[in-house]
């Protein structure tokens, strides 16, 4: 009996430190590097470098917004706080010459993001707003924004970086 009884002391002891240790790698899985803010920053800026250039020559694009570290506050890849990502955010001018209209924005970079597979989130069309949200096969998502103002049409071309850390991992040193 005393023996039985040790050897389920043991069998416990033993799942008891396998459960730790399967909780200490599910952990540093979570922890695992990511790219550098800067190096997500730089991807961004491609990735709308690359959107605009798909629109003819004499459209503009105003930079309205660059943010390079704004908090995951609640990551929907499942992964640790801490981290932060990025975020840019331009509006599109026609040109002068009336020549193109921004309503061509959406089915032009559409059919281009469609073209390179990335993965369609949202493709929503109300009465005053159109929205196209992608997602890039390394969790960049790209977005185009349509407001119809009555007389004219505000568009937005935007994207946001994956969750990262900072410095690419979970501590600096």
């Amino acid at each position: 009996m005393a023996h039985r009884r040790v050897g389920v002391v043991l069998v416990a002891a033993a799942m008891v430190i396998m459960l730790t240790m399967a909780g200490c790698l599910g952990k540093d899985k979570a922890l695992q590097p990511t790219e550098t803010s800067a190096q997500a920053a730089e991807r961004l800026d491609t990735l709308l470098r690359e959107a605009v250039a798909q629109l003819p020559a004499d459209v503009t694009a105003e930079k309205a917004l660059s943010v390079d570290a704004l908090p995951c506050d609640a990551p929907t890849d499942g992964g640790p706080s801490g981290r932060i990502f990025g975020e840019r955010n331009s509006r599109i001018i026609p040109p002068a010459s009336g020549s193109w209209s921004v309503t061509e924005v959406l089915p032009t970079l559409s059919a281009f993001w469609q073209q390179k597979g990335y993965k369609v989130i949202t493709d929503e069309r109300f009465r005053n707003l159109h929205s196209y949200f992608v997602q890039t096969d390394d969790g960049y998502r790209l977005f185009i924004e349509t407001w119809n103002r009555g007389d004219h049409y505000d568009v937005s071309v935007g994207a946001s970086s994956p969750c990262v850390w900072e410095f690419g991992t979970p501590d600096p040193q």
